[in-house]
């Protein structure tokens, strides 16, 4: 397979209109943070600089890979940060994660002489959804920390009142990281790119950057029968939608179906086989190759799960990619307090769901992990827990440091 082009930044032409985003507004969406202002939010939104953080051309390279996977037998290594910091050194904290991903893109294909696609949770991952609208912080009850694009983590409740200002910031970071990321496709010569990642969560700021697609259809099939004239999303190549919005009648899923982006589901052990049938149907209802992949975060004790959902999904559509988070569904207080993974159980749950997905005849694409290069020690390993704050440093939920990232990546065998 001969190398793609270098996913790019925006071109410095006129930027594409925004799509109409009436349509996906009628729908709920969950998730969502109560703005105090809306005013000041739609002022924020229309101040942001209007041109594209992703091209329609990087994008669709993207696709082509993906289309492309199966047939080469290539694998995904999805990784970054659970949520991006935005208040530090961007440009250096991008490098950093570059070097990080490019490496072990590297150590994969090493170990398994499989072409390896590296897709970072970067330059957009700033928006989390929580199981509660509230928490204990600082022995105060204050609204859940969000991500920094909406709230802040300090425990006060004025960092917590969701603030607009923080979304335009939350955009000049991802323009910095874009910056970086295109420079390392120049000190490159445009081989082995990467591609970028988050989820698609926050929809006040994602259809703020929507571009209808040929025809202004909200889902603009081509003459070759793909969504290829689909609208465009001009946040990330890749936008997922979480658990907590999968829902059938959301904005989530309608804003996911209406795109030319290929589009990831993550999906838990509350998935049945009817409702991942139905988001099958729903995404990719042409069953393109390269389209739809799903996420399985089920958790060590609950992997089993996912036998009847693959079998309920391939009865649907054939053309699915499936990947392993062996991290969300992990998730556990460690005595001292600080919220984390066993390394043992990530590594159990992605033995497992290798195993599932070859005796169900599909081909296990890859990984999704939420990873980082910093010297942390946030996930409990052989038994040794989180103690020291000053290596637990995670904004949100605990990540692997390299070491640990090495130790789970060699436990893939598909």
């Amino acid at each position: 397979m001969t190398g793609p082009t270098a996913p790019r930044t925006a071109a410095p032409a006129a930027p594409a209109p925004a799509a109409d985003p009436a349509r996906f507004r009628e729908l709920p969406a969950r998730q969502q943070p109560d703005w105090p202002d809306r005013d000041a939010l739609h002022a924020v939104l229309a101040a942001l600089p209007p041109q594209d953080l992703v091209t329609r051309e990087s994008v669709a390279e993207l696709r082509r890979e993906l289309a492309q996977l199966d047939a080469g037998g290539g694998l995904i290594l999805q990784l970054g940060d659970c949520v991006e910091d935005i208040d530090t050194d961007i440009t250096s904290a991008t490098c950093a994660k570059i070097a990080f991903l490019t490496h072990f893109r590297s150590h994969l294909r090493t170990r398994t002489g499989r072409h390896t696609l590296a897709v970072g949770r970067l330059a957009g991952q700033y928006a989390k959804p929580r199981s509660q609208n509230h928490e204990i912080a600082g022995g105060l009850t204050l609204p859940s920390y969000r991500g920094p694009i909406i709230n802040a983590p300090q425990p006060t409740r004025q960092a917590r009142r969701p603030d607009p200002a923080r979304i335009a910031a939350a955009h000049t970071a991802a323009r910095t990281a874009y910056a970086a990321i295109a420079d390392h496709h120049r000190a490159t010569a445009h081989l082995d790119p990467l591609y970028t990642s988050h989820e698609m969560l926050l929809l006040d700021y994602e259809l703020r950057f929507l571009r209808p697609g040929a025809d202004g259809a909200d889902r603009a099939d081509g003459a070759d029968g793909t969504h290829g004239a689909g609208h465009h999303l001009a946040t990330t190549h890749w936008p997922w939608i979480g658990a907590r919005t999968r829902h059938l009648d959301g904005a989530h899923i309608a804003v996911a179906a209406a795109l030319a982006n290929p589009v990831s589901v993550k999906i838990g052990p509350d998935t049945s086989p009817e409702e991942a049938a139905a988001l099958a149907r729903v995404l990719n209802p042409c069953d393109e190759p390269g389209r739809l992949t799903f996420i399985a975060r089920m958790g060590h004790r609950d992997i089993e799960r996912l036998h009847p959902v693959v079998r309920a999904v391939h009865r649907a559509v054939e053309h699915v990619h499936w990947l392993s988070d062996p991290m969300h569904g992990n998730t556990v207080t460690a005595s001292t307090g600080f919220k984390t993974r066993h390394v043992e159980h990530i590594i159990a749950e992605l033995t497992r769901f290798q195993q599932i997905l070859t005796d169900t005849g599909r081909r296990p694409a890859g990984l999704h992990l939420e990873a980082t290069p910093e010297d942390v020690h946030e996930c409990t390993e052989d038994g040794r827990e989180p103690t020291d704050p000053a290596r637990y440093r995670t904004l949100l939920d605990p990540r692997l440091n390299p070491q640990q990232t090495a130790r789970v990546l060699a436990h893939w065998f598909a």
